[in-house]
């Protein structure tokens, strides 16, 4: 999924940068610290190459079935260089917010990114969940969408989780406490993240409601994209937000005067 990966990439720098907020705020430079430094390695030593192989292995599915692998050498690295280029720019700029003290618009940014690579999986759901190859697609053969979860891509994407979800999560988790924090922080932060989630959402919806309305829609979209979106919001918000939960309280120590 090129489009997915790209707001992907860009909601993982944005992220990164606001769960180290507390601390980026004492840092001089977006470029210079260990929290960027581990942002661009990760990117380029783990979602990038991921990313690639999809593209080489399952290029249909990874373009939604609309390219083979026919497509021109430089389209995958492209894709790889917006696969870094893209989550260093989300860092940079949520790290400029942080600093100019627009915290609650540092934390929308990187769940409102969030809900655009969500929209674009859930309204193509039938693609995102195809079973069959590029060639069966463009046949017209139809699979039941359990299919896709006993398909080889599926079980690629699991092994492929192992490797890029526990660096992200560990970020997410543990970044807040390198500055103490108390549960009151913890709150608004995660309140801040959830309320661009919400705001993003609804702003799908009404966008979803106006073109179909307008008849601007393809032909064969329905009401039951807009359901798949609205289940898989909830969905991959649940997973979201699930490290955020356990972000552990950390209080300054207070040295004791004798």
């Amino acid at each position: 999924m090129i489009e997915v990966d790209i707001f992907w990439s860009f909601a993982m720098g944005a992220c990164f940068a606001a769960c180290a907020s507390e601390a980026l705020k004492r840092e001089h430079s977006a470029l210079v610290n260990k929290y960027f430094i581990y942002c661009v390695l990760y990117l380029s030593l783990v979602f990038a190459p991921s990313g690639v192989y999809l593209l080489w292995g399952y290029t249909g599915w990874e373009t939604m079935f609309f390219f083979d692998r026919s497509l021109h050498p430089i389209w995958p690295c492209l894709f790889a260089c917006t696969n870094v280029s893209q989550g260093v720019l989300g860092f940079i700029l949520v790290c400029k917010l942080v600093h100019n003290g627009k915290e609650a618009t540092a934390h929308a940014v990187w769940t409102m990114s969030y809900t655009c690579m969500f929209a674009i999986l859930t309204l193509g759901y039938d693609r995102f969940l195809y079973a069959g190859t590029l060639e069966e697609w463009r046949a017209g053969k139809k699979y039941p969408l359990t299919d896709f979860f006993y398909c080889e891509v599926f079980y690629t994407l699991l092994v492929m989780a192992i490797f890029v979800l526990p660096p992200l999560f560990y970020a997410m988790s543990i970044w807040p406490t390198d500055v103490a924090i108390n549960k009151q922080r913890k709150w608004t932060m995660i309140k801040q993240a959830a309320t661009g989630y919400l705001y993003a959402s609804i702003a799908v919806v009404v966008g979803f409601l106006l073109l179909y309305g307008m008849k601007q829609m393809p032909n064969t979209w329905g009401y039951d994209r807009l359901l798949a979106f609205l289940i898989g919001q909830v969905i991959f918000g649940i997973v979201l937000f699930l490290p955020l939960l356990f972000i552990p309280l950390k209080r300054n120590k207070i040295r004791k005067i004798k």
